[in-house]
């Protein structure tokens, strides 16, 4: 490491965490949360690896999972030639977004499962009907999010 052990690098460690206790690796946790908190708020794979005290290949395979999740960019420095990455801007509005997608999924699962029990008794479709009834109200919700974000953002 470049230094002693900070909070920033206890925090990085406690989105690593997050991310493994919902099935997630712990390497991108880490470093999605170094780069939430860092200076300069780019970093090569060099100073994450140096930083996170990970591997050089932990580094890739894990930049590889989150630019496959669009959570961070290739940043351009002047004057340096190594690739430097940074949060891809609008990343978490676009988690919003995301989460809408997800729920507009489910309630075509939970549609087609409610068909499939058409003639069922009514306690049978019960939690079909809750997962919909669930699906619909967040899917509106996260449907109001961005025009909510953006009236925020102006005040």
């Amino acid at each position: 490491m470049s230094g002693e052990r900070t909070g920033r690098h206890e925090y990085a460690d406690e989105i690593g965490l997050y991310f493994e206790n919902y099935g997630l690796p712990r390497i991108p946790g880490r470093i999605l949360g170094w780069l939430l908190v860092c200076e300069p708020p780019h970093q090569t794979a060099e100073e994450l690896a140096e930083e996170l005290d990970i591997s050089r290949g932990s580094v890739s395979m894990a930049m590889k999972m989150l630019a496959a999740n669009k959570a961070v960019v290739r940043h351009a420095v002047p004057g340096s030639r190594r690739t430097h990455w940074r949060l891809r801007p609008g990343f978490w509005l676009d988690e919003a977004a995301e989460k809408a997608r997800q729920a507009r999924e489910w309630i075509k699962q939970t549609e087609r499962g409610l068909e499939l029990l058409a003639d069922a008794p009514p306690e049978s479709r019960r939690r079909l009907e809750e997962a919909n009834e669930m699906y619909t109200f967040l899917a509106e919700q996260y449907g109001r999010i961005e025009t909510l974000w953006h009236e925020q953002r102006k005040q």
